[in-house]
C-alpha cells in the first residue's frame, strides 16, 4: 500500500485503487460519515483548482521548506496565520502545520532516539487493551482495516510507546482515534511526539487530565460546558434540566477525541486545525455552536418525548 507524504518527508494517509474510496481514505459504502454524505455532487471546476493552487503556495511562502520560516512568520504576522488556519489547512501541508502549531516539531528535534527506544526495548501494562481496542478505530479507512496491518501496527506502536513515556496516564480508549487521526497525516514518531505534545500541553493547556483515572479534566470541562449552555442557550439549558439530561450523556466524546470519533471527517479536520492552534475553547465553542444550531430540533424531540 502507497502512502502520500507530507512537505517534511514523512509518510501519511494510504492510497489505494483495489477498493472504492473517498478522498480521505474512507470506505464509500461502509464510512457514514464520508464528505460525500455532507456535500453537493459537483465536478471540481478549474477555478476551484486554481484557487487552491495558490493557497498551497501562499502557505508555502510561509512555513518554508520544511518549516523552517514558520516561526518568524508567526512572529511578524500572527493575525494572517490564525486567518489563514481558520480558513483551513491545504490537506497537502496539514501534517507538517500540525506539527508546527503544535510544537510537537521541537519535541522530535529534543529528543532523538526516544520513541525507539520506547516502542523497541519498553513493555507496557496496557498492551492487551491497546491491542483489544485497535480494530474499532475507525474501522472503515483502509489504512486500519487489515488486521495486523501497517496501519493497526502503527497504531499500536504509537499507544504502547504513548503508554510508557507516561506511565500515569498509560492508556484510555479514546486516544486511539486521536492517534488514528494524526497517522492519516504523518509518520508513527511524528504522531507520538504530537500527542505528546497535547497531552503535556507544549502550547496550550495540557490534555493529560481527560485520560487521568476518574477523567478528572472531562468532568471539569462537562461542568463548564454545562453552564454555559444555560447561559448561552438558555432554552435548551432549561429543558435539559427539566430532562434530566446533563452533558456526560452527549459531550465526553467531544473532549476525549476532540471530535474525532463521531463528526464528518471533513469538518474533524477544520475542527483540529483551529483546535491545534487555539487550544480547548475551540471544543467549547463548536459544541456550543452544534447546540446551538439543533435547539429547535432537541427542545422538539424532549418535548414529545415527555408527552408521549
Amino acid at each position: 500500500m502507497s502512502r502520500k507524504r507530507t512537505e517534511n518527508g514523512s509518510e501519511s494517509g494510504p492510497a489505494t485503487s483495489h477498493v472504492p474510496v473517498d478522498r480521505f481514505g474512507f470506505l464509500k459504502q461502509e464510512h457514514a460519515n464520508s464528505p460525500e454524505r455532507f456535500s453537493k455532487s459537483k465536478t471540481t471546476s478549474s477555478t476551484d483548482h486554481d484557487r487552491e493552487e495558490r493557497k498551497v503556495r501562499k502557505w508555502r511562502k510561509m512555513i518554508g521548506v520544511g518549516g523552517s520560516d514558520w516561526k518568524h512568520y508567526v512572529r511578524r504576522k500572527p493575525n494572517v496565520v490564525r486567518r489563514r488556519i481558520r480558513k483551513g489547512i491545504p490537506d497537502c501541508l496539514r501534517g507538517l502545520v500540525w506539527q508546527l502549531i503544535s510544537g510537537s516539531r521541537d519535541l522530535l528535534l529534543m529528543n532523538p532516539g526516544v520513541y525507539e527506544q520506547l516502542v523497541i526495548y519498553e513493555t507496557s501494562a496496557s498492551e492487551l487493551d491497546i491491542i483489544r481496542d485497535i480494530s474499532r478505530t475507525f474501522p472503515s479507512h483502509v489504512f486500519f482495516q487489515k488486521r495486523h496491518g501497517p496501519g493497526q501496527r502503527s497504531l499500536y506502536n504509537v499507544l504502547k510507546a504513548y503508554s510508557v513515556y507516561d506511565r500515569d496516564v498509560g492508556y484510555v480508549q479514546g486516544m486511539g482515534f486521536i492517534a488514528g487521526l494524526l497517522l492519516l497525516y504523518m509518520s508513527e514518531e511524528d504522531a507520538f511526539w504530537l500527542l505528546v505534545a497535547l497531552l503535556k500541553g507544549a502550547v496550550h493547556a495540557p490534555m493529560e487530565g481527560l485520560y487521568h483515572a476518574g477523567l478528572p479534566l472531562v468532568q471539569q470541562y462537562l461542568f463548564q460546558l454545562e453552564s454555559l449552555v444555560k447561559e448561552l442557550i438558555p432554552k435548551l439549558g432549561e429543558h435539559f434540566t427539566q430532562e434530566m439530561i446533563n452533558p456526560s450523556m452527549y459531550a465526553s466524546q467531544w473532549f476525549i477525541t476532540v471530535f474525532s470519533y463521531s463528526f464528518p471527517f471533513p469538518l474533524a479536520l477544520r475542527i483540529w486545525d483551529v483546535f491545534l492552534s487555539e487550544g480547548v475553547k475551540i471544543v467549547f465553542k463548536v459544541g456550543l455552536a452544534l447546540l446551538k444550531y439543533c435547539q429547535d430540533e432537541l427542545v422538539s424531540e424532549v418535548y414529545l418525548r415527555a408527552v408521549s
